[in-house]
C-alpha cells in the first residue's frame, strides 16, 4: 500500500508547480485519477472552464472605490452606486458567488471524480482534496505573513468605510467628506500592487503541503478504506482550480450536488506539517459553522483517540473547498494543520516543498480520518 508520502513526492517533486489550469495541474489530476482507476474505483473527469487566478478578480473590486471617489467628483450619488456595488461584489466573490469572476481570463481545469462501483442506495461520505498549486507572493513572505489575518481584515474595513462615507458624501451632499476615503482607498491599492506583483513577477510553488499533503492522503484512505465501510459509498474527489476561488469544488457541486444533499464531505488541505485540526468553522468573512453531525463526529475521535494529538480549531485565512459546500447547505468540514502560530507551514512560499513535509503530520491525519470514516458508518 502507497503511504501518503509517496504520493506527495509523485505530485510535488516529480510533477512539481501545478497552478490552475496549466499543464502541471493536468499532469497532477491524471496521476490521481490512475491511482484511484487501479483501485477499482469508478472514475470520471470533470473539465470545465474557470478562471485561473484569484488575483484579476480582486484587483478589480479594489480598484472600484477608486474609481467611485472619482465619479464622485462628477456626480456623488453615481459614486457611492459604483462604492455600494463594489462592495456587494467583494463579499460575494469572497464567498464564492461569482459575479465579476466570472468575465477574469479562464483556462481549462478539472475535476477527478471517483466513487465505489455498483453502490447505491448508501449514504455518501467524500474525501476531497485540491491537486492544484499557488503562486508565491510578497505578503506571503515568512516576513509578512504572520500578519495576514490583520491585514485581511483592515482590507474588510477598508471596503466598508469608504463605501459608508462615499454613500454619506452623497446623502449629506458634502463632496468633501468623500476624501475622507482617501486612507482606506489607498490601503486597498497597496493590495492591488502586491497582486500586480504576484501575478507578473512570481512563480508556482511545488505545492507539495498545500496540497499535495491532502490528495496523498485521500489516496492513501481511498486504498485503505474501500470495501471497509458496509454502510457508506466512498468518493474520493480531487478537485482542481481551489488556489483561483474554489472553482473545482464549485463545479463539482453543480454538477453531481444533486444526488449529494445528504454526503458527508471531509476536505483535507495542507496537513503535511504542524499540528491536525479538525475545524468548527471556516470563511474569512463571515464564519460559517462546520456541520455539527461532523464536529461531533470528529470530537467522539479526539476524545477516543487522544494519542493522535489531533485539536479543533477555527479557519479564516482564506477559503477551502468545503466552503463553497457550506454556502450551498452541503454537509462539510475541513482538517487542516497548523503550526503554533495558527498559521498552515510554507503557505503559498517557494518553500513549500516536499523536503519540508513531516510524514508524521500526514500520518496523525490519515489515522484520524480512517477513524473519522469508520464512526461515520457506524452512524449511517
Amino acid at each position: 500500500m502507497a503511504k501518503p508520502i509517496d504520493h506527495v513526492g509523485a505530485l510535488s517533486a516529480e510533477i512539481g508547480p501545478r497552478g490552475t489550469a496549466t499543464h502541471g495541474e493536468q499532469q497532477g489530476a491524471n496521476y490521481a485519477r490512475q491511482v484511484l482507476r487501479n483501485l477499482g474505483y469508478q472514475v470520471d473527469e470533470q473539465e470545465f472552464v474557470a478562471p485561473t487566478t484569484f488575483s484579476w478578480t480582486f484587483i478589480l473590486i479594489y480598484l472600484l472605490p477608486t474609481i467611485a471617489l472619482l465619479i464622485g467628483l462628477i456626480n456623488l450619488w453615481a459614486g457611492a452606486l459604483v462604492a455600494l456595488l463594489g462592495a456587494a461584489v467583494f463579499f460575494l466573490e469572497l464567498n464564492t458567488v461569482e459575479v465579476v469572476s466570472r468575465f477574469m481570463p479562464n483556462g481549462k481545469s478539472r475535476n477527478v471524480v471517483a466513487r465505489t462501483p455498483g453502490v447505491t442506495g448508501k449514504r455518501s461520505l467524500v474525501l476531497v482534496a485540491h491537486v492544484d498549486s499557488s503562486k508565491a507572493a510578497m505578503n506571503f513572505s515568512p516576513q509578512m505573513v504572520k500578519g495576514f489575518r490583520t491585514s485581511f481584515l483592515i482590507m474588510v474595513y477598508s471596503v466598508i468605510l469608504s463605501t459608508v462615507l462615499l454613500v454619506a458624501a452623497a446623502l449629506l451632499q458634502l463632496k468633501w467628506l468623500s476624501w475622507v476615503a482617501i486612507p482606506f482607498i489607498g490601503y486597498l491599492l497597496v493590495n492591488v500592487g502586491f497582486m500586480l506583483h504576484r501575478e507578473n513577477w512570481n512563480r508556482y510553488t511545488d505545492g507539495a503541503n498545500d496540497n499535495a499533503s491532502g490528495v496523498g492522503v485521500a489516496l492513501t484512505l481511498a486504498e485503505k478504506m474501500r470495501g471497509k465501510l458496509p454502510s457508506s459509498n466512498l468518493w474520493c474527489l480531487i478537485t482542481g482550480a481551489e488556489e483561483a476561488g474554489t472553482f473545482g469544488m464549485i463545479r463539482f457541486l453543480a454538477k453531481y450536488g444533486a444526488e449529494l444533499k445528504d454526503a458527508l464531505f471531509i476536505n483535507l488541505d495542507n496537513i503535511g506539517a504542524g499540528t491536525v485540526h479538525f475545524m468548527s468553522g471556516e470563511g474569512m468573512f463571515p464564519t460559517f459553522n462546520s456541520t455539527s453531525e461532523l464536529l461531533d463526529a470528529c470530537q467522539e475521535v479526539q476524545q477516543d483517540n487522544p494519542d493522535l494529538g489531533v485539536k479543533q480549531g477555527v479557519y479564516n485565512l482564506m477559503s477551502t473547498d468545503a466552503l463553497p459546500a457550506l454556502v450551498r447547505g452541503y454537509k462539510a468540514i475541513s482538517l487542516l494543520a497548523v503550526d503554533e502560530q495558527g498559521l498552515l507551514p510554507n503557505w503559498h512560499w517557494l518553500s513549500d516543498t516536499y523536503e519540508n513535509v513531516d510524514e508524521k503530520t500526514l500520518a496523525q491525519a490519515e489515522v484520524f480520518v480512517a477513524k473519522l470514516l469508520e464512526v461515520l458508518d457506524k452512524r449511517a
